[in-house]
């Protein structure tokens, strides 16, 4: 695989931060859904609509401000498990010897 399949291939598959981000702001929770998270996203967004629904507000914000931060953080984890990931299987990978041949 050449360096610019590689390239494409890692570029495929990596998540934006500000995606996750803005989603976890008005979405309440789905940027950890959009993260591949799913617990953790049900989780909060559950925990958030129960603060709506008593009117927990100053708490509320606090906890959109740190889930909009985290969205970026998670994405670039993602990202880099994704990096790592691809590594490994072009590593794993049958390598053609002389002349193309497996």
């Amino acid at each position: 695989m050449s360096d610019a399949e590689l390239l494409l291939l890692v570029e495929s598959r990596k998540k934006s931060g500000i995606v996750a981000a803005l989603l976890n702001l008005f979405l309440l929770g789905s940027g950890y859904i959009y993260l591949g998270k799913w617990i953790t996203g049900i989780i909060i967004g559950l925990f958030l609509i129960f603060m709506v629904i008593t009117e927990l507000g100053w708490p509320m914000f606090g906890l959109l401000v740190f889930i909009f931060v985290d969205g970026f953080l998670e994405a670039k984890k993602y990202n880099n498990k994704v990096i790592s990931d691809t590594i490994r299987e072009i590593n794993n990978r049958k390598y053609p010897g002389p002349g193309g041949e497996i």
